[in-house]
């Protein structure tokens, strides 16, 4: 399944990573962006500011559970400090 994500309102920072580097990507009203991600790239994302964040992740396929996988943010898996 790809991810698109796009912030319709307020900022978010966008974290990726595929295994071997770490990629933070700041989208929102600030700078509007349609980010696809590719199966097997972890993310996760967090608002920026005060503003509430509207995020919109249009998913080529339906949502289903057991294609997620997830992890705590504070994982050793991922080398990236909230």
């Amino acid at each position: 399944m790809e991810l698109n994500y796009c912030v319709i309102k307020g900022m978010i920072k966008l974290v990726l990573y595929d295994g071997k580097e770490v990629k933070e990507l700041f989208i929102g009203d600030k700078n509007y962006l349609l980010v696809k991600v590719p199966p097997g790239i972890w993310n996760g994302f967090t608002c920026l500011g005060n503003e509430e964040a509207i995020v919109a992740n249009c998913a080529t396929l339906p949502y289903s559970e057991e294609d997620i996988v997830r992890i705590d943010f504070n994982s050793k898996k991922i080398p990236y400090k909230w």
